[in-house]
């Protein structure tokens, strides 16, 4: 009876030439199993009547005098009409895997539209191992396992926000996925490791976090702590020679000039000192030089006889009589 019902129902609106411009909103829609499915529908004018139907299942029977005249035990419909825009919400409450398929909003007067629920599992994710400490430079795996979703999730890694692709390994257990990916890195530093699974259902993807921290080899600390301090002494030992240098550098300048300085102060001296000596020289009385006067005596085997004496003058310039002769200063 109720097949025939719904048989004549769109029997009648084939026949209706008046057509109703309809609209079904989401097209696609992804749910979790247990949530709740919505879905809109609206019509250009005031529907005389409206059904809903699931999996081809008349679910919702709505008439424009009396409202909704029948409801399964899941299935609702609310009436959110605006003016010029005629919006009726239908709902599936606790939604259940064999809700999954064709969601239909028949408008009289207006073409059929269609829909697809899609009804999905969440599973558990996590990283086997947890956090882990590494040396660093050492290589390092982590692998993340999500288990009991559908459909099969996209499993992916983000290491300090930074996203990483994997190729994952999925199994089927009943209808439902086990998926598992391996992520691979070189302990670099510390860093927060996360694995990322998302289905269509989920607005955003569930993660699990651990953390890496990565240690200095002890033996590479002392080598690098060996060439530092080796490094440090050798700067040291230069800087010290340098200075050294500089000093014994200054030293032998600042000698140079002090002996070309004591040179020229010993060049003066010694010519100051040489002036004297040679005007001495140049000075000196010729003391076996007579003047010449007009009674000047004669000169025999250069010595002077005078007109006054017959005696011989004396080396000196004295006489024996206790005369003394005019001399020349003769400048050599």
């Amino acid at each position: 009876m109720h097949v025939f019902r719904l048989g004549l129902f769109l029997l009648i609106t084939t026949v209706v030439s008046a057509q109703v411009q309809v609209q079904l909103q989401p097209l696609n829609a992804a749910v979790l199993r247990g949530s709740k499915a919505r879905f809109n529908c609206s019509t250009t004018q005031p529907p005389s009547v409206m059904t809903w139907t699931a999996n081809g299942r008349l679910v919702i029977n709505i008439l424009e005098a009396s409202g909704v005249t029948n409801s399964a035990d899941r299935f609702s419909a609310t009436n959110f009409t605006t003016p010029g825009d005629y919006r009726w919400e239908f709902a599936i409450s606790n939604v259940q895997r064999d809700d999954a398929g064709e969601v239909t909003c028949q408008v009289l007067g207006g073409v059929p539209r269609m829909a697809t629920l899609s009804v999905q599992e969440r599973g558990s994710v996590g990283i086997v191992g947890g956090n882990q400490t590494k040396t660093e430079g050492a290589k390092t795996e982590f692998q993340c396992r999500a288990v009991g979703w559908f459909p099969e999730p996209n499993v992916s890694w983000s290491v300090n926000g930074v996203a990483y692709s994997c190729n994952t390994n999925s199994v089927t257990q009943g209808n439902l996925f086990n998926s598992s990916c391996t992520l691979a890195v070189t302990a670099v530093k510390n860093s927060s490791v996360q694995c990322l699974v998302k289905i269509p259902a989920l607005s955003t993807p569930d993660s699990s976090t651990v953390f890496l921290t990565v240690v200095q080899d002890k033996l590479a600390k002392r080598d690098q702590t060996v060439l530092i301090a080796v490094t440090v002494a050798f700067s040291a030992a230069a800087l010290l020679f340098l200075i050294i240098y500089g000093i014994v550098f200054f030293c032998k300048r600042r000698k140079k000039k002090s002996s070309y300085q004591e040179e020229l102060r010993r060049a003066r001296i010694h010519s100051q000192n040489r002036t004297p000596a040679t005007e001495n020289v140049r000075g000196r009385d010729n003391r076996g030089y007579i003047r010449d006067r007009h009674d000047a005596g004669h000169t025999n085997g250069g010595v002077w006889y005078t007109n006054h004496s017959n005696k011989h003058q004396m080396p000196d310039g004295f006489f024996d009589d206790g005369h003394r002769n005019d001399r020349h200063m003769t400048i050599l």
